[in-house]
């Protein structure tokens, strides 16, 4: 049985945030409680690319929006968790593991589908973080609440918290809607900007 495994992916892809204004130089993204280099950003791409048997130094600009959605979702869900009081030990992420690894096929089918999903292996535990704190956020933000009403006051917290910690994203990474809490790509290529913004 996979849907253990695909929750958790499922997770990572609709909880996705962003955003655009001014912004720090060498920065893709930043708030006032952290910050998101293009270093940091263009070698999880990478390793995502190698992880999928991929060129990695192949543009990829699906990839590179997905993968700064993810970074600043880790922001904001820590900073949400933290202010709750929650705390998720290594002891959970590696249990959360096995039972992934035992449900879907051992390691390296796991690693393949989070690989699939431009996850690369060394983000594995953040990721898995990412949902048991969110899972956690949710139940109190609604304890009493329908699994629909607990996401849906999740959803809000983020959107909320984006604005208040002013998420910040490099233009060229595309525009965030908090109301929606998704970014939507840029309407160039990423590997090759508009006039407007070429260097001289």
């Amino acid at each position: 049985m996979k849907r253990p495994l695909a929750a958790a992916l499922i997770a990572v892809s609709v909880l996705l945030v962003s955003s655009c204004s001014s912004i720090q130089a060498g920065s893709a993204a930043t708030t006032t409680v952290g910050n998101i280099s293009e270093s940091e950003l263009t070698s999880q791409v990478q390793e995502a690319l190698t992880a999928q048997g991929q060129n990695p130094d192949a543009p990829n600009a699906g990839l590179t929006v997905k993968t700064l959605n993810r970074l600043v979702l880790s922001e904001l869900v820590a900073e949400l968790a933290n202010r709750l009081g929650i705390s998720i030990s290594q002891g959970q992420i590696d249990s959360q593991l096995a039972n992934y690894e035992a449900q879907n096929g051992g390691q390296q089918a796991v690693a393949n589908a989070f690989a699939t999903n431009g996850i690369p292996p060394s983000q594995i535990d953040t990721v898995i973080l990412i949902n048991l704190q969110a899972a956690a956020i949710s139940q109190a933000l609604a304890p009493t609440g329908t699994q629909e009403e607990q996401n849906a006051a999740l959803t809000q917290a983020l959107s909320d918290l984006s604005q208040e910690v002013q998420v910040q994203i490099s233009p060229r990474f595309g525009t965030w809607d908090p109301a929606q809490i998704m970014v939507s790509a840029p309407a160039f290529d990423l590997s090759s900007p508009p006039m407007g913004m070429r260097a001289a």
